[in-house]
């Protein structure tokens, strides 16, 4: 595993993932990381949390797992009312002993600081990232299909819809 690698969410390994991933990215010097960045949380936050170094950062900018998809019906309600009402716990008043941080993002609160986002871009651009991996692409009549795939939770990458023209393209 690479130091810049992304853990890809396994639900029984998740906290070895994150471990193993801390140790790559510190030389084998420590196994807690400094940052958890987390689009899932649910069954996921115990291993990142875990595994978060003194001073560390715990950062959710999603809930995928506690977030409807498609039709569930009663029982799949039933389901998702139990993992929200289990969902994790930080107390505010551990968390000077602990030393650790959580934050939460959303970008959508910041449409109005254009100039703000407009530097963070730049600053993105700056790292010349290589662009993300495309895992799976649909074709525009496949959008149910390509949605109930995202949703699943088992995709590796991003999941593509190409319009029309962008399909005459490829």
């Amino acid at each position: 595993m690479r130091e810049d690698a992304i853990v890809v969410r396994d639900r029984r390994r998740f906290g070895e993932q994150v471990k193993a991933a801390a140790l790559v990215a510190s030389g084998g010097v420590s196994d807690e990381c400094d940052v958890v960045m987390d689009a899932v949380m649910g069954d996921f936050f115990k291993g990142g949390w875990d595994n978060l170094a003194k001073t560390g950062r715990y950062v959710v900018y999603g809930a995928a797992d506690l977030t409807p998809a498609g039709d569930l019906g009663l029982s799949g309600w039933v389901k998702l009312a139990w993992k929200y009402v289990r969902r994790p716990f930080v107390d505010p008043m551990n968390l000077p002993g602990v030393n650790k941080s959580v934050m939460g993002f959303n970008l959508i609160w910041m449409f109005d600081k254009i100039v703000e986002l407009g530097e963070l871009l730049a600053g993105l651009e700056a790292l010349k990232l290589k662009p993300p991996t495309i895992g799976r692409r649909f074709r525009f009549d496949e959008l149910p299909t390509a949605l109930r795939t995202f949703q699943s939770g088992g995709t590796t990458g991003k999941v593509v819809v190409l319009v029309p023209d962008e399909e005459e393209e490829e």
